[in-house]
């Protein structure tokens, strides 16, 4: 009886899963548009062009807009080539050496989230079909 309900306890633990998300990565693919904006940093447009294979995401960044306040003049621009994963609806990106981390979350054809520069810039975009 013991070997049992050993095995029955073992099949339910084999049940509970704690940890990565379950269902296809998030499709990225494709062209994005939106906006950008940081308190006492500026504001303006960002645009994503994104392959996908996978989880495996590259593409390219534009970001434009004004600085302000403290960051009037300075050069955090972000743009130029980026790789990043999909887990899940999240999609990170980094820009390597160069300014620029993104952590977004995909919800079908509109992401929104952070890209870290000198502070967090809000981003919300949307994809263009």
């Amino acid at each position: 009886m013991r070997g049992i309900g050993a095995a029955l306890l073992l099949l339910a633990g084999a049940g509970c899963s704690t940890g990565a998300p379950s269902g296809p990565p998030a499709d990225v693919r494709g062209f994005w548009v939106g906006t950008w904006a940081a308190p006492n940093m500026g504001n303006g447009t960002v645009e994503l062009r994104l392959e996908q294979n996978g989880t495996d995401v590259t593409g390219d960044l534009v970001w434009r807009g004004s600085m302000e306040g403290p960051r009037a003049g300075a050069s955090l621009n972000p743009t130029g080539a980026i790789k990043g994963k999909v887990v899940g609806r999240t999609f990170t990106f980094d820009r390597g050496a160069a300014a620029g981390k993104g952590d977004l979350t995909v919800e079908g054809d509109e992401m929104h989230g952070t890209v870290i520069l000198a502070r967090d810039a809000l981003v919300h975009l949307r994809r263009q079909r």
